[in-house]
């Protein structure tokens, strides 16, 4: 792994990441520059948890709902919150009860939600900049039982002893939010987004439980045998990628989505990706659409649509095997590093009564985050949450 990074460069920016993805996906997004980036996410956090520091963050992934984008109106400079569309070209922008109720009555939850931000999130938030956040709780949401308090935003309850500092804030607060971005600029649909960032102006409120995402690495036991898997898989990561040109990224170039759709079908079912079942699965896909046409062109297109597709994957099995191989390596030097990092956390966590590991990590390098999530549980949990609860 050593010599492999003297040669191994990464790109400055990655133009097909448009959302959070998790790290062993870059190598499907985008090729040689996505493995690289994933690469360097990965040995920067081994790095220090072996000592070596160095400028990438590592943050805790709370799992809050809803995200909020809430502060100072860079051109009215009056508090607002909003959803997550603030930065649509018509955003919707709430200023007051009457905004939240007109632009999202349809949605009760989110209403009572957005209207606690609105209230309490001013008490502590700096007079200028704007910022995103997980809600974790409002007030009603916390409960305390057998010497701990408890909530659950989204899938995770989350648990702290009701003496300790997180447990009376808790207790006390009208609102608990996880903030995790900063924006930058002058109108909303132009802001950057910084990750991360350091949030010192932020005030202290009784009303507002405020939980860092910072999550120090410098107190976590990172056993010789998982720094000795970790480097077992990057190895052979490394090796595969060395040895992989470009016409193997090429090849799956215009099968990324439905190759990661298959590859999110695996961890619902606990199976491991091969090609074989991305073909069969692939083609399943197609016989949805060709079955929701009815004249016999439109199924006879699709069907030659389905055809091609899964011939090109067949041609290809080559390329394909090669990115789920580096994807498989990536995948369990990542797990690894999730697993040591769950071992330190502030609150206790479990899923339906059963105790978890947190969610997950980001790990912002070059301020661009990537998810450090163990897949085989928390997204597994998540994929299969009865959506009706």
């Amino acid at each position: 792994m050593t010599a492999f990074k003297n040669f191994l460069t990464e790109e400055a920016s990655e133009e097909k990441l448009k959302h959070l993805e998790h790290a062993e996906d870059h190598v499907i997004n985008a090729g040689h520059e996505g493995f690289s980036h994933a690469y360097h996410n990965l040995k920067d956090v081994h790095d220090k948890l072996t000592g070596k520091d160095n400028a990438t963050k590592v943050t805790m992934k709370y799992d809050g709902s809803p995200s909020v984008v809430f502060g100072r109106h860079p051109e009215t400079g009056k508090f607002f919150v909003a959803s997550k569309s603030a930065f649509n070209k018509n955003p919707k922008i709430n200023y007051s009860h009457e905004d939240i109720e007109r632009n999202h009555g349809h949605a009760p939850g989110l209403v009572e939600k957005l209207k606690a931000a609105l209230d309490h999130l001013p008490k502590v938030t700096p007079k200028k900049g704007v910022f995103q956040g997980d809600i974790m709780h409002t007030h009603h949401d916390v409960h305390e039982s057998g010497g701990k308090v408890h909530f659950t935003p989204n899938t995770i309850t989350y648990s702290a002893d009701k003496n300790s500092p997180h447990g009376k804030a808790a207790l006390r607060s009208k609102i608990g939010i996880a903030v995790h971005t900063k924006y930058n600029g002058k109108n909303l649909e132009d802001m950057k987004a910084e990750y991360a960032p350091n949030l010192d102006e932020f005030g202290l409120h009784k009303d507002v439980h405020t939980i860092s995402t910072e999550h120090d690495t410098s107190q976590i036991d990172y056993k010789p045998q998982h720094q000795a898997k970790f480097v077992k898989h990057m190895a052979a990561a490394a090796k595969l990628h060395a040895k992989t040109g470009q016409e193997t990224h090429d090849a799956i170039a215009n099968h990324r989505i439905p190759l990661k759709t298959y590859i999110n079908h695996t961890v619902r079912t606990g199976t491991k990706p091969n090609v074989d079942e991305f073909m069969a699965h692939f083609a399943k896909s197609h016989q949805k659409k060709i079955d929701s046409v009815k004249t016999a062109s439109s199924k006879a297109a699709k069907t030659a649509a389905m055809e091609q597709d899964v011939a090109h994957v067949q041609r290809n099995r080559g390329h394909f095997e090669r990115v789920l191989k580096m994807h498989h390596h990536l995948q369990k030097a990542k797990d690894v590093l999730a697993n040591t990092l769950s071992s330190r956390a502030e609150f206790g966590h479990s899923i339906s009564g059963k105790k978890s590991k947190p969610e997950g990590f980001v790990v912002v390098r070059h301020n661009r985050p990537t998810k450090i999530v163990d897949r085989a549980e928390f997204s597994a949990a998540n994929f299969n949450k009865d959506k009706s609860l």
